[in-house]
């Protein structure tokens, strides 16, 4: 019976903080297969994204600063440095660098990249 390779990616989180800061990329794809994918965020402060869903429930991880979660009520949560937050699918929400430092994120999600965002007022 033949062996089957394992599949192995890796990558260096502060390389990939270094080149986001110097190259100011926002959102760096890390992973990604036909069910899955990783990255990283990186937001400067002040920087958000619009209020949102996702059809997936994904994760994130606080890897530097603070990030500000806020709900389509009105509700807000904040996060620091090595907190991970879970959120749920079709859940609404807004990230927000609330901090002075650069806000650095790595998310997972159970869907392949390219799949796109509902903003808020978009939904049926």
């Amino acid at each position: 019976m033949p062996i089957e390779e394992v599949v192995l990616e890796s990558a260096n989180l502060l390389q990939k903080i270094d080149d986001a800061r110097e190259q100011k990329i926002r959102n760096s794809h890390l992973f990604g297969t036909d069910n899955f994918r990783s990255w990283m965020l990186y937001f400067e402060a002040g920087d958000e994204t619009p209020m949102h869903f996702h059809q997936n429930p994904e994760s994130f991880l606080v890897v530097q600063g603070q990030c500000s979660v806020k709900d389509l009520k009105g509700g807000e949560r904040v996060f620091n440095k090595n907190d991970i937050l879970f959120i749920g699918a079709k859940e609404y929400y807004q990230l927000v660098n609330k901090g002075p430092e650069p806000l650095v994120l790595f998310g997972n999600r159970s869907e392949p990249f390219g799949i796109g965002i509902t903003r808020a007022g978009e939904a049926k």
